[in-house]
């Protein structure tokens, strides 16, 4: 079940995120806020899973979701912080 804690966490990553892409760290900062981001929605799948009505499928789309969602995120949120670095000269 989505906790708040789980919902300040995957804040914080994501701002961190930012944060790297602002001082110019690699791209190996959004891949390991991408594996934290996709574990907190991987472990919200029992409640998803419940959810759904094909049992056949929804693992495989459940999984799919999760790491296509954390990677759009952590990229995002990279260059994002990657944007505001230049504007602001840093």
């Amino acid at each position: 079940m989505h906790t708040r804690a789980q919902g300040i966490l995957a804040f914080v990553i994501i701002l961190t995120i930012c944060i790297a892409g602002i001082l110019h760290f690699s791209w190996w900062a959004a891949v390991a806020g991408a594996c934290v981001l996709a574990l907190i929605s991987l472990s919200n799948h029992p409640v998803s899973y419940r959810a759904l009505s094909d049992g056949a499928s929804a693992p495989g789309v459940l999984l799919l979701s999760s790491l296509l969602n954390a990677t759009l995120t952590s990229a995002v949120a990279l260059g994002a912080g990657r944007g505001i670095g230049w504007a602001w000269g840093i």
